[in-house]
C-alpha cells in the first residue's frame, strides 16, 4: 500500500519489512532498491517496531496498515528519509494515535508536516476513524508541536511538561 504527495511516497511496510529494518537495514535497502535512514533506530523506536511487530502477529491483514510504520520516501532521489503511522485500528471512540520520525539530515524540510498530513487523510478515508491524536507530546519537542499546528491539529489538553493534540474528521 502507498501514498503519494507532491514529494513524498510512503509505503506501508509488510512485517518482514519492518524485521528486516529493525534487523538488518542493508537488506530492506536492498529489497526496495534504495537507501533508508539509519539515524532514526533510536532505542525508542526500535521498542515501537517490536511492539508493532507483536501486534501485526495478531491483527487481521486487512489491518496492518493501521499498526504498521509507513516509510517515508523522498520522491525525488528516493531515499527512505522517515517513519510515520498510527499505534493501531481506531479505538471504540474513532480515535487512533499518530507518530512519525525524520532523518535528522532532512529535517526542517516539511517532510514531517506532509506525511503527516497524507496520513491523516488516509485515516479519515475510514468510517471507523473519527479523529486522530498526538497525546502528551512534550512541551520541549519543538519541531514534533510546530508540525501537529501545521497540520491542522489543536490542542486539547496540556500539562507543565506536554501538550496533547486532535484533528476531527469534521474539522
Amino acid at each position: 500500500m502507498e501514498i503519494l504527495t507532491p514529494r513524498l511516497k510512503l509505503i506501508a511496510l509488510t512485517p518482514e519489512q519492518l524485521r528486516l529494518y529493525l534487523t538488518a537495514p542493508d537488506q530492506l535497502e536492498q529489497a526496495l532498491g534504495f537507501p533508508v535512514a539509519r539515524d532514526i533506530l533510536t532505542e525508542i523506536v526500535q521498542r515501537a517496531i517490536r511492539i508493532k511487530l507483536s501486534k501485526m502477529a495478531h491483527a487481521p491483514t486487512q489491518d496492518y496498515a493501521w499498526y504498521t510504520y509507513w516509510l517515508v520516501v523522498l520522491a525525488g532521489q528516493p531515499y527512505g528519509a522517515g517513519l510515520a503511522g498510527f499505534k493501531g485500528v481506531p479505538d471504540s471512540r474513532g480515535e487512533v494515535e499518530i507518530g512519525y520520525g525524520i532523518d535528522p539530515a532532512c529535517r526542517g524540510q516539511g517532510y514531517a508536516s506532509e506525511a503527516a498530513k497524507a496520513l491523516i487523510t488516509w485515516a479519515f478515508r475510514s468510517l471507523e476513524c473519527t479523529s486522530v491524536i498526538a497525546p502528551n507530546t512534550k512541551k520541549s519537542n519543538v519541531a514534533s508541536n510546530r508540525v501537529l499546528g501545521k497540520v491542522g491539529m489543536r490542542i486539547y489538553a496540556e500539562t507543565a511538561d506536554a501538550i496533547s493534540w486532535r484533528i476531527d474528521k469534521r474539522d
